[in-house]
C-alpha cells in the first residue's frame, strides 16, 4: 500500500472522530493492525476495505484513490507522504495517548466485541493485553511486555511491538525467518543461534558463548577448596560467570553499555557480600546496592541515545 493511501486512511479516521483503538474494535482487528495500515507497513484485506468504506460513508474508489477528496488536501497528503512518514508516527503517538485516556474511563473493565463476521475481540486496558480470534487466525498482543503473536494460515509469527528488529516467522516453504535472517530449518537456526535465540555476528562470539565456562568455574572451585580449603570464599568465583558472558557479548556486538551494566552490578553485589560475610560490615556497605539501579538506568539511557543517533 502506498503512503498516499495510508495518509487517506488517517484523514478518514480522524474525520470520523475515531481513535485507532475505537476503529480496531469496530472492525474486529487489533490496534496494531490499524497502526500498520496507516504507516503503510501492511494493507487491509478486501473485507476490511469494504467495512472501512461503509463506516466512512464513501465508495471504495474514494477510499482507495481519493477521487472525492479535495485536491488541495490530496496534494498536501502526497507531499507529506513523499517526504517522510514522521507525521504519521507522531499521530500514532497522539493516538496512543488518546487511547490511554479512553482506557481510564473504562477502569479495569475489558472491552469485548463479538461478531460472526469479525470474530471475537477483547481488550484489557488494565493489563495492556489484546486478543483477537477470527477467520484469519489468532492474534495476541501485550503492550506492556512488548510482545505480539499471530497464528494463522500463513504460519506462526512472533514479533515485538518496539522497533528493535526482533521477530520469528515460520514460512510456507518450511523455512524459518528470525530477526530478518532465513534458515532452511529449525535445526539450522539452532546451530547458528544459542539457546536464547541470540544471533552471533562473529565466530569469536559464537565460540566464546559455547565454551563451557561454568564448568571451568566449578572445577576451579573444587580445586581451590580441596587444596586450600577455601570453600566459603571460593563461592565468589560464581560472579565471574555473568561477567564472562557479558564480555562475550561485548566482543561480538560491541555493546559497551551492557558490559558496564553487568560488570558494575556483579562487582557491587560481590563487594557487599564480601564486606558482610567475610568482614562482618554490612553497614554502610549496603549503600552500594542502591547505586545499581542508577547505573542500569544510565546505561539504558545511553543505549537509547545511541540507537537514536544510528537512526539519524
Amino acid at each position: 500500500m502506498d503512503l498516499a493511501m495510508a495518509q487517506r486512511l488517517v484523514d478518514r479516521r480522524k474525520a470520523a472522530g475515531l481513535s485507532q483503538e475505537a476503529l480496531a474494535a469496530q472492525l474486529g482487528v487489533s490496534r496494531q493492525a490499524v497502526s500498520k495500515w496507516e504507516r503503510s507497513e501492511s494493507s487491509p484485506d478486501t473485507d476490511n476495505l469494504i467495512a472501512l468504506a461503509a463506516l466512512y460513508g464513501v465508495s471504495l474508489d474514494e477510499l482507495l484513490y481519493g477521487e472525492a477528496v479535495d485536491s488541495t488536501d490530496d496534494s498536501q497528503a502526497d507531499d507529506e507522504a513523499q517526504n517522510s512518514n514522521a507525521g504519521t508516527k507522531a499521530s500514532d503517538e497522539a493516538e496512543e495517548a488518546e487511547a490511554s485516556t479512553e482506557h481510564a474511563g473504562y477502569s479495569d473493565k475489558p472491552l469485548v466485541d463479538i461478531s460472526l463476521a469479525r470474530g471475537i475481540h477483547v481488550i484489557d486496558p488494565n493489563k495492556g493485553e489484546e486478543v483477537h480470534v477470527g477467520w484469519s487466525g489468532i492474534h495476541v498482543a501485550n503492550e506492556r511486555k512488548g510482545e505480539e503473536v499471530h497464528v494463522g494460515p500463513g504460519g506462526l509469527h512472533i514479533d515485538t511491538l518496539e522497533d528493535d528488529g526482533h521477530s520469528v516467522h515460520t514460512n510456507d516453504d518450511s523455512t524459518v525467518t528470525i530477526d530478518g535472517e532465513t534458515f532452511s530449518s529449525w535445526k539450522e537456526a539452532h546451530d547458528k543461534l544459542d539457546h536464547h535465540g541470540k544471533h552471533f555476528h562473529t565466530k569469536v562470539g559464537r565460540a566464546w558463548n559455547k565454551f563451557p565456562f561454568p564448568a571451568l568455574v566449578t572445577l576451579a572451585y573444587l580445586v581451590l577448596g580441596i587444596v586450600y580449603g577455601t570453600w566459603a570464599t571460593g563461592l565468589f568465583l560464581v560472579f565471574l560467570i555473568p561477567v564472562y558472558y557479558a564480555l562475550g557479548d561485548f566482543i561480538d556486538q560491541r555493546h559497551l553499555s551492557k558490559l558496564i551494566d553487568v560488570v558494575y552490578s556483579v562487582s557491587a553485589e560481590a563487594w557487599f557480600l564480601y564486606m558482610w560475610l567475610c568482614l562482618g560490615q554490612p553497614h554502610p556497605a549496603w549503600v552500594i546496592l542502591i547505586t545499581i539501579p542508577v547505573v542500569k538506568a544510565l546505561m539504558r539511557w545511553c543505549r537509547k541515545q545511541w540507537k537514536h543517533r544510528e537512526r539519524a
